[in-house]
């Protein structure tokens, strides 16, 4: 779970290798329990899965349609909350200290 040393710029950042990268928010970023998805740039899927008007689906909607509502129910404003918090924290020089 290395995701505070790519953010704190220990680690070079994955996203620019990989077309999906998925990580903690607890761990290392120091967060709530939960996770995130990063996509760099949205691409068309590579399985051909199509709209009801048979446009081809970006990889970010089938992502999704996938999480909500296939495997994690509607987001607590909390959690959203709290995350967002975290995330604020590894903006700040401390984090950088911390993760060293």
């Amino acid at each position: 779970h290395p995701a505070g040393l790519i953010a704190a710029g220990l680690l070079e950042n994955p996203v620019k290798y990989a077309h999906i990268v998925t990580s903690t928010t607890h761990k290392t970023l120091r967060g709530p329990r939960g996770g995130i998805i990063l996509i760099d740039k949205d691409f068309p899927n590579p399985w051909g899965k199509t709209t009801p008007k048979g446009e081809i689906k970006m990889m970010s909607q089938l992502i999704d349609s996938a999480v909500f509502p296939g495997i994690q129910g509607g987001p607590l404003e909390h959690g959203i909350a709290s995350k967002a918090v975290a995330f604020g924290e590894i903006l700040q020089p401390e984090f950088k200290e911390y993760a060293a």
